[in-house]
């Protein structure tokens, strides 16, 4: 579970997380920077747990995790200074729709 206090150093998504164009821009930069050695192909088959059909997703524990990174039993580096607000909230509306596909 996140820290209430990280949860709030972030505003709203900026847009509609189910914009297809949104979407599709956070699939070219997850398909370039996250799914090779740590999610996979479409969120599944990766080093790290899958997205798809994953129906606890949240949004904005998401942004945060993207962010600031994870350590513990997940590690994932803090992306929060190589990607701006927008392009993280890209990311998260891709991961989104991948959790409303079918689990593998």
């Amino acid at each position: 579970m996140l820290a209430a206090a990280g949860a709030a150093a972030h505003a709203a998504a900026p847009f509609d997380l189910d914009d297809v164009g949104r979407i599709d821009a956070g699939k070219r930069r997850f398909g370039s920077t996250c799914a090779a050695y740590c999610h996979g192909s479409e969120g599944v088959g990766g080093r790290a747990p899958g997205f798809k059909g994953n129906t606890r997703f949240l949004p904005d524990e998401a942004y945060q995790i993207i962010s600031e990174g994870r350590r513990g039993q997940g590690v994932m580096p803090p992306w929060g200074k190589v990607y701006t607000p927008e392009q993280i909230w890209e990311l998260v509306a891709y991961l989104q729709h991948l959790s409303r596909q079918p689990a593998p």
